[in-house]
């Protein structure tokens, strides 16, 4: 309990400003989420309250902030953001689409690790440094940070990563929460954009975005139902002695429900992943018709020589094994692990491709190909 007083306190920030009356907390505005269930934003006249809900902690912690245009209003928030804001230090790849596909990537001014970058315009803004890198070994140079005087930080928290945002936050520097990968919907994944989209104050045109998107992943559901069989599906790969695969209840799950196939795991009730002995994989996938999600393996020759094992497959003698690799930088960087959580309508065309064909035939792959002999 002191560990969650403890970082609400120096979440806080105080303003000195002369305020109108102070609003009652019960008040509400227009909902602006339909799909995540760890966000909410409010949209009042003059600003917006933004709702995170960081249930990636033991007890879930819900983070209150809010972006105004004007005066700051006089409420209780955790932290308080004039917008639109015009330098931002993004702490996830993940974080960044929505800023470009909004024409605002000149917003982001720090990253930590360059090289994990695809997007090239922000690689463009690196080369001519109006883009630094404020990584370091240990995590996050603050130093460098501060120096780009940004107006937040977008970061995340996963395990002991809250060590890494309290410096940022003793700095003064504002961090608003990104929680976007503990979302199972893909749609609400993809609705985080939502947030950069006030935080630009560009609400309408970030609405308009993530509306052509669900459109066009719900048209694709839809055509995934006309098809005459559900192919089945296993996916990952060994690590050490465990493969994991994801649970029944998941990101990856849903999309090969979506998609018109049937996960062989789709019994499991987990949003997480599930360890498995490859023995009990081998049993129940032994004949899966397709293999996607083999990590970042490109041949089949690669991913025999890290197991022989998995030669066992029917998916592997078949050649219908498929990895998120299609989009890889020079530098490595993987644009799955970064547009991929803003547009799962591609994503969701990506399995429809693979699991039936015929059904869309004139679509090229954007994110998933198979692995090379």
């Amino acid at each position: 309990m002191k560990f969650i007083l403890y970082i609400f306190t120096i979440l806080l920030i105080t303003v000195a400003c002369n305020s109108p009356k102070k609003q009652s907390d019960a008040e509400k505005g227009k909902e602006l989420i339909e799909y995540s269930q760890n966000l909410s934003i409010e949209e009042f006249e003059n600003y917006y309250k933004v709702k995170v809900i960081q249930a990636a902690t033991p007890d879930s912690i819900q983070f209150n902030y809010v972006f105004y245009k004007n005066e700051k209003p006089d409420i209780d928030a955790d932290a308080f953001i004039s917008i639109p804001v015009k330098r931002v230090v993004c702490l996830s790849t993940n974080h960044l689409p929505a800023f470009t596909a909004l024409d605002k990537s000149e917003t982001v001014v720090g990253f930590p690790g360059l090289q994990y970058i695809y997007e090239e315009s922000l690689l463009a803004s690196a080369e001519n440094g109006d883009l630094r890198d404020v990584g370091q070994k240990s995590g996050v140079n603050i130093e460098v940070l501060m120096s780009l005087q940004p107006e937040l930080v977008m970061g995340y928290t996963m395990a002991s990563s809250f060590e890494q945002l309290k410096p940022i936050q003793k700095s003064g520097i504002p961090v608003i929460l990104n929680a976007d990968y503990l979302e199972n919907s893909p749609l609400g994944r993809a609705e985080w954009l939502k947030l950069t989209a006030v935080l630009l104050n560009k609400y309408e045109e970030g609405d308009s975005l993530f509306k052509s998107i669900e459109e066009d992943y719900l048209a694709t559901k839809k055509l995934a139902e006309k098809a005459n069989k559900k192919p089945s599906v296993m996916t990952g790969v060994m690590y050490g002695d465990v493969w994991y695969v994801p649970g029944g209840e998941s990101y990856a799950a849903k999309f090969i429900e979506d998609a018109g196939g049937n996960y062989l795991w789709s019994d499991h009730p987990k949003t997480g992943s599930i360890e498995l002995s490859f023995e009990s994989v081998l049993e129940k996938a032994k004949n899966a018709d397709f293999w996607i999600g083999a990590a970042s393996f490109t041949k089949l020759d690669e991913l025999k020589n890290s197991n022989a094992n998995y030669s066992l497959f029917d998916s592997f003698k078949n050649g219908e094994i498929y990895s998120y690799t299609k989009r890889v930088n020079k530098n490595g960087a993987n644009d799955f692990l970064e547009s991929g959580y803003m547009r799962p309508d591609l994503i969701l065309k990506d399995y429809v491709k693979i699991l039936h064909p015929t059904l869309l035939t004139e679509k090229e792959s954007t994110y998933f190909q198979p692995l090379k002999p």
